[in-house]
C-alpha cells in the first residue's frame, strides 16, 4: 500500500485538527499555522515531516507520527475485511475443481464452517491455512487479487469515456474474471500489481474474448468512422465502394499466376497509392 496516498488521506482528516490544536509549549518556533498547513499538504511524506519538525517539538510531532501509523494499520484492516467479505467465497467458487487439493465442495459450501473462520484471519494465516486446500499458484493469485483491491482502496479514481463496443468487450472481461468493477478488470489485466504472465486464467480469458469480437478491421473502421464528420464519413464509404468495384473487376480480368499478383496490383491501385504518399508507417516506404 503505498505510503504517499495514505499519507494525503491522513493529512486531510487530521492535519487542520493536530494544527490548531498546538500549544505554545509544543512549537520550536513561531509559525503561520495556515501557511505550515499548505506547505505540508504540498509535499510527500518525508518531506512533511521535515517542515513539521522545523516548527514543532519532537514529542508532539511523535504524537502525530503515531496517529499516521495507527491511522495505516486501520486502514489496511478495513479494506483486508471487506475483501474478505466480498470475494474470498467468490475467488474459492473461480477455481477449478481439479486444482484443489481436498474437496472443494466442502469448502465453498454456503454453510462452509471453514471459509467464515477464514473471513476472520489476517493475511499470513490465511495464507498459511489455504495451503492444505490449494496449491501455491492459486494463493499467489489471491494475494495479487488483494494487492490489487488494495491499491485501488486508496487511490483517485477518474471517469475515463469508451465507446459502446469497448465497453461491451470490458464488460465480457468482468463477467470472465469474477471482477467486481471495471477499476479491477483493468488491474488484472494491466497493473504491474497483478502477475499477467503467470496467471493462466488471464490469459484465457483473453484468448476467449478475442474469439468472440466482431472482426478487429471493421471494429477499426467504426472507431475511426466515430471520429468523421458526416460529409468524411461519405467520403470514406464512397472510397470504398470505388476499390470493391476496382478490386472486384481487375480479380475477374487478371490471369497472372506467377509472382505476386495480389500485391502487385495493389501497388498499382491509385487509390491505396494516395493513401501510401500520406502514411507514416516506416515499413511501407
Amino acid at each position: 500500500m503505498s505510503d504517499q496516498s495514505l499519507w494525503q488521506q491522513f493529512l486531510h482528516a487530521q492535519l487542520n485538527t493536530f494544527l490548531s490544536t498546538l500549544q505554545e509549549k509544543d512549537k520550536v518556533t513561531n509559525v503561520n499555522i495556515d501557511k505550515l498547513e499548505r506547505d505540508v499538504l504540498a509535499l510527500g511524506k518525508s518531506m512533511g515531516f521535515i517542515a513539521l519538525r522545523k516548527h514543532i517539538k519532537p514529542q508532539k510531532l511523535g504524537e502525530f507520527e503515531q496517529s499516521f501509523t495507527m491511522f495505516k494499520a486501520q486502514k489496511e484492516q478495513e479494506l483486508w475485511s471487506d475483501y474478505l467479505a466480498n470475494h474470498l467465497l467468490k475467488f474459492l467458487s473461480s477455481i477449478p475443481e481439479s486444482t484443489y487439493l481436498k474437496d472443494k465442495e466442502a469448502l465453498v459450501n454456503a454453510d462452509s464452517v471453514t471459509i467464515k473462520e477464514w473471513q476472520t484471519l489476517a493475511p499470513k494465516a490465511l495464507y498459511s491455512a489455504m495451503r492444505a486446500w490449494l496449491p501455491q499458484a492459486s494463493i499467489k493469485q489471491f494475494q495479487n487479487r488483494y494487492r490489487a483491491f488494495k491499491h485501488r482502496g486508496i487511490k483517485r479514481t477518474d471517469t475515463i469515456d469508451v465507446s459502446p463496443q469497448t465497453k461491451t468487450i470490458i464488460d465480457m472481461a468482468k463477467a470472465e474474471l469474477h471482477a467486481s468493477n471495471y477499476d479491477e478488470v483493468f488491474e488484472l489485466l494491466f497493473s504491474k500489481h497483478y502477475n499477467v504472465s503467470a496467471d493462466s486464467e488471464v490469459r484465457a480469458v483473453k484468448e476467449q474474448i478475442s474469439d468472440a469480437l466482431p472482426a478487429s478491421k471493421n471494429l477499426f473502421l467504426e472507431e475511426f468512422m466515430l471520429r468523421l464528420n458526416p460529409n468524411d464519413r461519405n467520403r470514406v464509404k464512397l472510397l470504398i465502394e470505388v476499390a470493391f468495384n476496382d478490386g472486384w473487376e481487375r480479380a475477374k480480368t487478371c490471369r497472372k499466376r506467377k509472382g505476386d499478383p495480389r500485391a502487385e496490383a495493389l501497388v498499382d491501385c491509385s487509390i491505396f497509392t494516395t493513401a501510401a504518399n500520406f502514411s507514416t508507417d516506416e515499413s511501407s516506404d
